[in-house]
């Protein structure tokens, strides 16, 4: 099989070390990349979404796959600071 020239999709993350969660976009072509992409543990990373893209009947198309995640953390109104 051909491998694309262009991105087909990409993973979005959640950046964790920043008070407003930006987000990081990872472009991929195939879906092993995808996969390969989406396993790795990144540092101060949470994936969010995967988005993969595709032409039918040459109209664009996405197929967007989210996800929930939480964390356990203190409410910013009653920080602490541990001994």
């Amino acid at each position: 099989m051909q491998q694309p020239s262009y991105a087909i999709g990409q993973a979005v993350f959640i950046r964790t070390d920043t008070p407003d969660y930006a987000e990081e976009t990872v472009p991929f072509k195939t879906l092993e990349e995808m996969v390969n992409i989406c396993c790795r543990a990144y540092p101060n990373l949470t994936l969010e979404k995967v988005v993969v893209y595709s032409m039918v009947e040459s109209e664009p198309c996405a197929l967007t796959l989210a996800f929930v995640a939480s964390t356990k953390a203190q409410r910013p109104g009653h920080l602490r600071v541990a001994d």
